[in-house]
């Protein structure tokens, strides 16, 4: 019984190893969202390519939303991006403070 349930999941997980190497990356700025929520059914949350949308408001109106849809991947990449430039900038303006005493 225990052998059975350790093959199925093993089996598990080269199906889902499968998927990911048989999809393409797609252009989530070109995609509609009934194409986005196409291409997400067949892919795990955890996948790189699913794609994720967030809706921010727009400046100046209280109803309309911008949305920005983005692959798990590129929101990874977005974030790592702007964690070092915070990081850049911290540190430019810490060792600026230093240096400047009288």
């Amino acid at each position: 019984m225990i052998e059975a349930l350790l093959l199925v999941i093993a089996a598990e997980g080269t199906v889902t190893e499968a998927v990911q190497t048989q999809v393409s990356e797609p252009d989530p700025k070109a995609m509609t969202q009934k194409e986005i929520r196409a291409f997400n059914a067949g892919l795990p949350r955890s996948h790189p390519y699913y794609i994720r949308c967030k809706s921010s408001p727009e400046i100046g109106s209280l109803v309309k939303k911008i949305y920005s849809c983005r692959t798990t991947a590129q929101w990874q990449k977005a974030e790592e991006i702007g964690n070092q430039n915070a990081r850049d900038t911290y540190e430019d303006m810490t060792s600026k403070a230093g240096n400047s005493s009288n």
